[in-house]
C-alpha cells in the first residue's frame, strides 16, 4: 500500500542520505492486491444476518482485544447479534461464532453478515479479509487510516473505539 511504502521511506530516513531516499522512492511502487471478477457478487442479500464479521487474526497487531471491547459494550446495549469470529479457536461469549468451513462456505457465510470490522494494523496494509467481505456484499467499518481509504475512500472510517461503538450499533 501507500501508507506502507510511506513507512519504509520514513525508517530509510534514519539511516540513508537523501539522494538514496530518492532512488528508494523511485523504485517503490505500490502494489494492490486483485481480486478475480468471478469473485464478486453480483447481488447483495438484501436481508442479511445481524453479524458482525472479523475475518482477521485475533492477534494483537490486530487490534482484536480492542474489537472485543467494542463488542462487549454493545452487547451491554443490545443482544440482539452474533460476531463471527472464524479464526478464533473457541470463546466464552454467548454472542460470538467461531464456526469454519471451505472457502466457498467461508464466502457463503459472509454473504449472512450484516457488517464487517477492519481493524487498525501495526503493518499500515490493508487485508485480504476486507476485500473477502466487500466482495462478497458485505459492508465493512473501517479503522481511519490510508490504508483503508486506499481499499474504499468512501467507505465508513473510525478513529477510535466509541466511534467503532456507535457505528457498529448504527449497522
Amino acid at each position: 500500500t501507500q501508507h506502507q511504502k510511506d513507512m519504509v521511506l520514513n525508517q530509510a530516513k534514519e539511516t540513508f542520505n537523501d539522494a538514496t531516499i530518492e532512488k528508494l522512492d523511485s523504485i517503490l511502487t505500490v502494489q494492490h492486491l486483485g481480486v478475480n471478477k468471478s469473485d464478486i457478487v453480483s447481488e447483495i442479500n438484501e436481508a442479511p444476518e445481524k453479524i458482525i464479521v472479523f475475518n482477521h487474526r485475533p492477534d494483537t497487531y490486530k487490534h482484536f482485544k480492542q474489537f472485543i471491547a467494542v463488542t462487549d459494550k454493545l452487547w451491554e446495549m443490545r443482544q440482539d447479534f452474533k460476531v463471527w469470529i472464524p479464526l478464533l479457536g473457541k470463546s466464552n461469549r454467548e454472542y460470538v461464532v467461531t464456526d469454519k468451513g471451505d472457502k466457498d462456505w467461508y464466502y457463503k457465510q459472509l454473504q449472512k453478515c450484516y457488517v464487517g470490522f477492519s481493524p487498525k494494523q501495526k503493518y499500515g496494509g490493508w487485508s485480504v479479509s476486507t476485500t473477502d467481505g466487500m466482495m462478497n456484499g458485505v459492508p465493512f467499518i473501517m479503522y481511519n487510516d490510508t490504508y483503508y481509504k486506499e481499499l474504499y475512500s468512501e467507505g465508513d472510517f473510525f478513529d477510535n473505539g466509541h466511534e467503532a461503538l456507535t457505528m457498529l450499533n448504527t449497522y
